[in-house]
């Protein structure tokens, strides 16, 4: 046999390993209990969204999915904690908007690339914010937060930074210079229980983290921010319903596994999630939550994060939102 023989021999066999390793691999994952880390505190929509994908994927994989809430620096502890480990699919990252956001907030403080330091899974929900207040608060409008703000400072609370809720109120305060405070908390758990208690004016939370409180009488809403009014809160305006020229939109939810991850386990896991949010007993509490289920493609999750990489940035130098 010629060298360049043995050569050939050597790559065919080493190929052939690999491809029964990687099929090895995404046969038997997951074979022990897998991660699903937060980066907000429990209480709000990504948590009860993260909770119950974690149920049903446990479901499925007969292994424990142990939600992990690493809440902090807006988000960039736990997506920094993920960046980092091992990439077997046995860590993810249940995030929002805010992980391409906190890029350009945080600027040389986030240590890891949206689009580089993850393998896509897909986007597993979208939701919009609703502005809400308490339900003795003496605002019954956007008319009254207008014209509280026009005396003081009006105190919102948000989940913190980067998310579509902090993006919404950055464009209001756009609308409203010199008459909002943003409030940012680790999670709209923390958000609407500090609202709750009479620390801030008013929140802008996701519709899920409001919704049950609208329906008990607990939580005035003003508006949600989209084009139609959600089904789940009905009396609830729109925000061009209730005077807002606010273009907003909801924000998404995806998963994510660290760079590296072999593709083989990033679809097993992928088509897992699409299970799930297709089983209708589970796609029906999402949508009663006040979500909409997705379960997008790796690929078409790459090309939003890839979008809003882009658009972020000029959005929020317009509108002068900064992190000291």
């Amino acid at each position: 046999m010629t060298r360049i023989s043995r050569l050939r021999r050597a790559l065919t066999i080493a190929a052939l390993a690999a491809a029964a390793f990687s099929t090895t691999a995404e046969a038997a994952f997951p074979d022990k209990p897998v991660r699903l880390v937060l980066p907000l505190s429990p209480g709000g929509a990504m948590d009860a969204l993260g909770r119950g994908l974690a149920e049903q994927l446990g479901a499925q994989w007969n292994v424990p999915v142990i939600v992990e809430n690493r809440a902090g620096a807006g988000g960039n502890i736990a997506s920094e904690m993920v960046a980092r480990a091992q990439p077997d699919g046995y860590t993810l990252l249940l995030t929002g908007d805010m992980l391409v956001a906190n890029q350009t907030l945080f600027k040389n403080n986030v240590n890891y690339d949206a689009e580089r330091s993850f393998a896509p899974v897909g986007i597993v929900a979208v939701t919009p914010p609703v502005i809400v207040v308490r339900a003795d608060s003496d605002i019954q409008d956007i008319a009254g937060l207008r014209r509280l703000g026009s005396q003081r400072l009006v105190n919102v609370g948000t989940p913190g930074y980067g998310n579509s809720n902090h993006m919404a109120l950055a464009r209001l305060q756009g609308l409203y210079p010199e008459t909002l405070l943003h409030v940012p908390y680790k999670g709209a758990g923390p958000a609407v229980v500090a609202l709750l208690a009479g620390e801030t004016d008013a929140a802008i939370v996701a519709v899920p983290a409001a919704a049950n409180l609208i329906r008990t009488g607990k939580l005035r809403g003003l508006a949600v921010l989209q084009a139609e009014r959600s089904p789940i809160i009905a009396d609830v305006p729109t925000a061009r319903e209730a005077g807002l020229d606010l273009d907003s939109g909801s924000g998404w939810f995806g998963m994510l596994a660290p760079a590296g991850t072999a593709p083989e386990v990033v679809q097993r896991i992928g088509q897992s999630v699409k299970t799930a949010l297709d089983e209708p007993a589970f796609r029906e509490r999402l949508r009663a939550q006040g979500f909409e289920a997705i379960g997008g493609t790796p690929a078409d999750f790459a090309d939003r994060i890839r979008s809003d990489a882009v658009k972020f940035p000029a959005l929020l130098q317009q509108t002068g939102v900064s992190v000291n």
